[in-house]
């Protein structure tokens, strides 16, 4: 793949993921080793440019599902929507065992072929690239991933007394406005997420939970409630299997591990 006039372009948390998924698929079919495809994720997931994510994958075959893409078809110029699917952000830990480990870029994709799943990396980078082109801005008060849908609150648009509660599911609906926000009610910017770090912690979850023939139920973004204002907001992942054993993990938006609460027998 050669290198385009558009290699200096800054590249997104989506763009990163579409080469994960390149990068799995030339593991699959046995054009990378096992280390060369750890070391190139590490690379994508850190790379700033297309620049430099063309000289990741730019010895590669790649896949007929993503050559449409923005990463390899950059003259495209930033579609506001794909239409190759997307692969998860990885470089995933498993913070129960706290030994660390790179997971797969494994492919998991959501309702439609356009909207992977939103309880992954991959997920809530598409989340808040939408989010970014519906509001202009990535400002929440907190927000809440399931599976096939996201809800959220955010300050009302022009009202700064009331509260827009949201709702996206690959479209957002008009939110519903509240009146009476409180003047102390706090606002995070959704791009301080470490989203490499949130990525490995979603895609490690229900091992970490002790869960690990269960899924992500859902997963909260928001400040704890009372928390100080010196305090930063926490991400809440939960996960739950056939039987119904539940528990979660609570982190940092820097993926720093709080606490597990695994299932109680």
């Amino acid at each position: 793949m050669a290198t385009t006039r558009y290699g200096g372009i800054r590249a997104r948390d989506t763009d990163r993921a579409d080469v994960c998924g390149m990068l799995d698929a030339a593991l699959a079919d046995g054009q990378l080793t096992a280390d060369e495809h750890t070391s190139r994720t590490a690379k994508a997931m850190s790379a700033k440019s297309f620049g430099e994510l063309d000289a990741i994958v730019g010895d590669l075959q790649i896949p007929d599902n993503l050559v449409d893409t923005p990463v390899v078809r950059v003259d495209r110029r930033r579609p506001r929507r794909w239409l190759a699917p997307l692969a998860i952000i990885t470089g995933a830990f498993v913070v129960g065992a706290m030994a660390g480990g790179i997971a797969s870029c494994a492919g998991d994709f959501g309702p439609s072929e356009h909207v992977p799943t939103l309880t992954t990396g991959a997920g809530l980078a598409y989340f808040i690239d939408e989010y970014r082109a519906e509001f202009g801005d990535t400002i929440v008060d907190e927000v809440t991933l399931y599976p096939d849908y996201v809800i959220f609150k955010r300050p009302a648009t022009g009202n700064p007394t009331a509260t827009a509660d949201g709702y996206y599911n690959g479209n957002f609906r008009n939110p519903n406005i509240n009146t009476g926000r409180k003047p102390d009610v706090r606002t995070f910017d959704l791009t301080t997420i470490d989203l490499p770090a949130i990525a490995g912690l979603l895609a490690g979850a229900p091992t970490t939970i002790k869960v690990p023939n269960g899924a992500i139920t859902h997963a909260s973004i928001e400040f704890p409630p009372g928390s100080s204002s010196d305090k930063s907001p926490v991400v809440e992942i939960y996960a739950a299997d056939k039987t119904n054993a539940s528990g979660y993990l609570t982190a940092t938006v820097k993926g720093e591990p709080i606490r597990v609460s695994p299932p109680s027998h």
